[in-house]
This record gives structure tokens, sequence and C-alpha cells, in this order.
């Protein structure tokens, strides 16, 4: 079903989105699995076995290529989804090595960004302090350029934001197009985004709630093995009682709902501009 661009499909395209059915819990439980494959990695990789050096070049550079990856197969799973209207699969491929371009334009605009606005404040901030020949003035310039310099990054966030969405519907890296398709939209998607950021910081504090009161209450369940571990002041003891199943068990899956949640935050978060890239008033290819 054709959906047009509006607020509340904005909001909720990753819940309205058309295609085969299944596609949320197969991503969700795909999230979680590679997930837990490369932190297991990540572990391995990092132990003394391997040597210092090894793991301090090799390992890190080899968790960044794979964290990168893991990034662009789901972030473009999610756009095939909520642009094309497909089901879940995950590959990597065309779509894949483009979404990593873009990902890199996007690091070096905030690296431009951050550029531009130490210059900017700093001159700002001398040029007032100078003219008022105060420099109490000074804060005042930082605090009026940090607001001022704040909007200007989320207006231009905000306008490119479907450059991922577009890269995936047209097959090619199309970057800076997206300020044509947001033309007249920015309100519609900057509103969708505060309520959009609202329901995430909501979620994570309720996740964070009950993996806390989870944990809490498996460690007052044993609080005398706790107890007697401290006061014999052995820290094998200790380790020992922290390592038992009825401990571990509301940590790891307290972590594992916790991984869960943040690719469901992703998949909601791409929502908007995908609805955006879908809708183009252009019409798309």
């Amino acid at each position: 079903m054709a959906q047009q661009f509006s607020f509340g499909n904005s909001v909720l395209h990753f819940a309205r989105s058309d295609g085969p059915g299944g596609f949320l819990w197969k991503y969700l439980a795909s999230y979680l699995a590679v997930a837990v494959c490369l932190t297991a990695l990540s572990y391995a990789l990092f132990q003394p076995l391997f040597g210092i050096w090894f793991s301090i070049v090799f390992g890190y550079l080899l968790m960044l290529i794979l964290g990168v990856m893991f990034w662009a197969v789901f972030e473009a799973a999610a756009q095939r989804r909520l642009v094309r209207d497909e089901g879940f699969s995950l590959r990597i491929g065309g779509d894949e090595f483009r979404l990593i371009l873009v990902g890199l334009i996007w690091v070096g605009l905030g690296l431009a960004a951050q550029i531009f606005s130490i210059i900017f404040i700093a001159i700002s901030t001398a040029s007032l302090v100078y003219a008022l020949d105060n420099p109490a003035g000074g804060a005042i310039a930082v605090l009026l350029c940090m607001a001022l310099l704040t909007g200007l990054w989320i207006w231009i966030g905000v306008r490119l934001a479907p450059a991922s969405a577009m890269t995936v519907r047209d097959g090619r890296v199309t970057f800076f197009d997206a300020w044509n398709v947001t033309r007249g939209r920015f309100w519609t998607l900057l509103g969708s985004y505060l309520v959009l950021a609202i329901i995430v910081v909501t979620m994570a504090a309720l996740t964070w709630y009950f993996i806390g009161t989870g944990v809490a209450a498996a460690i007052m369940a044993n609080i005398e093995r706790f107890q007697t571990a401290i006061d014999a002041e052995n820290p094998l003891m200790l380790l020992s009682a922290l390592m038992q199943f009825d401990i571990l068990a509301p940590i790891i899956g307290g972590w594992m709902f916790w991984v869960m949640v943040q690719g469901l935050i992703t998949f909601m978060w791409a929502g908007p501009a995908a609805l955006a890239a879908k809708t183009d008033p252009r019409g798309g290819h």
C-alpha cells in the first residue's frame, strides 16, 4: 500500500512498511546473532595468546573493519525493506559498499563541521571581546555561536538524512541529491526525529531499568555468598560467586536483550528518511 509523506507515516514507517511478513523478528534475531559472534571474536583476538602487538594492531583493525561491515549490512537490509519493500536478506554486495561510501562522506562532513566550528567560535569570540573591550563577553559569544552552529548542523543533517535510503533506492551513491528530496519537508522530518528520540530514550531507560532490577535481584538472592567471600577477603571466592549461573544469566540475558533493542532502534530511526526517499515527488529509479 502506497504511503503519503506525513508526520504520522514518517514516525511509524518502520511499522507500516510493505513487504513479506516476518521481517522484524528475522532482522532482530540476526542482529543479535552477528553481534554475539563479533563479541566472541573480539574476546578471542585480545587474549594474551596472540601477543600484545597482534591484538593492538591486527585486532583493532579487524574489529574496525568488521564493525563497519556490520553497520553496512544491517543498514542495507533495513533500507531495502523501508524503500524497496523487500523481504529480509543479509548480504555483502553493491548496496553495502555504497553505504560505506555514504558513511565515509558523513565522517568527512563531521570532521569538516568540527574544524569549521572551532575556527568560527574562536574568530567570533575574539571579535566580540575586542569590540566590547570586555572579556566577559567571550562567554556569551561562545554560547551564541554554539547555539547557532547546533541549529545549522541539525538543519544540514536533516536535509541530507535520506542519503542512505536514496543510495539503496537508486543503486548508486546519491548523497547530496538528498537535499532536493527534503525540500519543504524539513519540519516534518525534524518533528519525526524528535518524537523518535523521545521514544528511543524511553525504551533505553526502561530496558536498563529492567536489566538493573533483574541483576540486583539476582545479587540480593545470593547476598550471603557474597558476604562470606568479602568477610574471608578471598578474591577467588568472590569471583566464583559472581560466576554462578543465577548471577550470569540475568547479566547475559540483559545484554542480549539490549542488543536487540539497539537493532530495533536502528530500524526505527531509518524510517523517516526512508519514507522521504520513497515518496520523492520527482520519482525514484
